[in-house]
């Protein structure tokens, strides 16, 4: 695939305005199993739609002028299975298992001068395990602890353009969608005044390292605590 540095002109003549209509109907099931009174099991599946934003309709990968109206919406499949259960009168647990297909993922063609351009990649995949835990404390205290692991890849090779002058570089399937933390915890404790309705929290949340572009090539950007 040829690599073509987009030009940005100060004045642009003729009519850059166009239009494009994007319909889809997005189902969604799920079946629930009453092992015990105590413990559910579930299994939840549905098909996702994502339109581009305007930011990525911007500009056109090959430097003409005018909407990105070729970009497609992406394309998913999520299917979840997983455990429901009561650990005694006041504590709900909560085990998931995930995995989303998307096609026609929408990420960068190119940066130049500052001005971002965007096309749909192949296939990419998200798969993970959540495990969470709510809790109810009495004198008006609750408490809450999440903790998730989730793997995200590029499934197929595609190419990119890099750097002034632009520089073709590929892809390659498997490497890790930037911006993802692989381990992710959150957890909270609330109080809440009854009669005045008053409440307050104190929350802590962790983020995993993550992948700052698609090459995976720089160092990944630290994790980091609140």
């Amino acid at each position: 695939m040829p690599c073509i540095e987009p030009r940005f002109d100060t004045l642009r003549a003729g009519d850059d305005s166009g239009s494009v209509t994007h319909r889809n109907t997005s189902p969604v099931a799920g079946v629930l199993f009453r092992l015990t009174p105590v413990l559910n099991l579930y299994a939840n599946f549905g098909k996702g739609f994502e339109t581009p934003t305007f930011n990525e309709l911007f500009y056109k990968p090959d430097g003409t002028t005018g909407l990105n109206l070729s970009l497609k919406p992406s394309r998913s499949r999520n299917f979840e299975a997983g455990i429901k259960a009561f650990a005694g009168a006041r504590t709900r647990v909560n085990l998931a298992l995930f995995r989303i297909e998307t096609t026609n993922e929408i990420v960068v063609a190119g940066s130049t001068g500052g001005r971002t351009t965007f096309k749909n990649a192949g296939k990419t995949e998200r798969q993970g395990v959540e495990l969470a835990v709510d809790s109810a404390l009495g004198g008006g205290f609750d408490a809450y602890l999440s903790a998730a692991y989730l793997d995200a890849s590029f499934e197929e090779t595609f190419t990119t353009c890099v750097g002034v002058p632009c520089s073709a570089v590929t892809v390659p399937a498997g490497n890790k969608l930037p911006g993802v933390p692989r381990r992710t915890l959150y957890g909270e404790v609330a109080w809440k005044h009854a009669p005045s309705g008053f409440s307050t929290a104190l929350e802590a949340r962790y983020h995993d390292k993550v992948h700052v572009h698609d090459l995976n090539t720089d160092a990944p950007a630290g994790g980091y605590s609140v």
